[in-house]
């Protein structure tokens, strides 16, 4: 028995042999990829702590705000190989799995670049806007790291929020003005919520069980999370490790193959990202009435986009999209996009 047939039985979704042994044919000879997007992400992940348990809402000049988003588009129904045999998350994240052991891991500073959608609302005018801002991060692997910001304005959430915005002359909720900051501390990287040095994330297990319970260990006690089952717990902490984190690239692996023999992921088909990227989708049910929408190439390994649905929260979501994360020679800078 394979890999593929082992983990098919712990999976909710199970394909057929044939079409499972199709589709990941295609996926890793590259006859399935589309033709690039421009600003095309870079390979491997990023520096934040990617899916945070809750949303924070705080009352700012009048506005309420919150980490947002918007949500992946579909595909046209009928087009492309995906209509005639959809992914199963299974696939894409075995897939995803194989080409993370093979991505690059040299550089002297692991760099992220990432869009942070801050959703605002407007009680005056009785309307939503999306404030985004650039963030980019450099670490070293002595623990000396660097921020950079940049402000990217704001635009309505929604069309049916235009026309008020507009009326109001388009404001930038919160402006961020260009800088760049040296931060302190050795402690540079969230894993599980757990501050992290280089040399911790380096030694991480690099087998699915293993790794599975040294994320659990990792959580901190007083964490939401930590009173749940080991399923959610590491669920709700694993893109830190797969999106955020210069993990070695058989730690990436073993959390991509982790990922695939949990329940409660299930694939959406191939979608596009709001930079017109495609991936494939999954949504990954972390705890009962919380579930993430999670964007990956599988051919690059890399997450391209993370958003949570949350309950009884205005604007339902927090988003992150993924510019680009890997290990390069170039030194810390003010963003810009690419």
């Amino acid at each position: 028995m394979d890999e593929l047939e082992m983990i098919a039985t712990m999976l909710d979704e199970p394909p057929t042999a044939e079409s499972e042994a199709a589709v990941r044919r295609r996926l890793l000879s590259g006859t399935s990829e589309p033709e690039p997007p421009k600003r095309r992400a870079q390979r491997r992940p990023i520096l934040w702590s990617g899916f945070g348990l809750a949303a924070t809402a705080a009352a700012v000049t009048g506005a309420v705000v919150l980490s947002s988003g918007t949500t992946p588009r579909a595909p046209d129904a009928g087009h492309g190989p995906e209509a005639v045999q959809p992914m199963s998350a299974k696939t894409v994240l075995l897939t995803a799995a194989e080409h993370a052991e093979t991505a690059p891991a040299t550089g002297q500073y692991w760099h992220v670049l990432r869009i942070q959608s801050n959703a605002f609302y407007n009680e005056r005018g009785d309307y939503w806007m999306l404030g985004q801002q650039l963030i980019g991060q450099w670490s070293q692997r002595d623990g000396r790291s660097w921020t950079g910001f940049r402000g990217l304005g704001a635009v309505p959430m929604t069309p049916k929020d235009a026309p008020a915005f507009k009326r109001a002359g388009s404001p930038d909720p919160a402006p961020i003005s260009p800088a760049l900051m040296k931060d302190t501390g050795t402690k540079t990287f969230s894993v599980c919520d757990a501050a992290m040095t280089f040399k911790q994330v380096q030694a991480l297990p690099a087998t699915p069980g293993a790794l599975k319970n040294a994320l659990k260990r990792a959580i901190p006690r007083k964490h939401p999370t930590a009173g749940g089952t080991a399923d959610e717990v590491v669920k709700n902490c694993v893109s830190d490790l797969l999106s955020s984190v210069p993990a070695p690239p058989k730690v990436r692996a073993a959390a991509y193959r982790m990922l695939a023999t949990m329940p409660g992921v299930t694939s959406m088909g191939q979608v596009t990202d709001e930079r017109g990227r495609k991936g494939f989708g999954l949504r990954v049910r972390v705890m009962p009435e919380v579930t993430d929408t999670v964007i990956i190439d599988p051919d690059s390994s890399l997450v391209l986009s993370t958003t949570r649905t949350l309950p009884n929260v205005p604007g339902k979501v927090q988003k992150e999209l993924y510019l680009q994360a890997d290990w390069t020679n170039s030194p810390p800078s003010i963003p810009s996009l690419p």
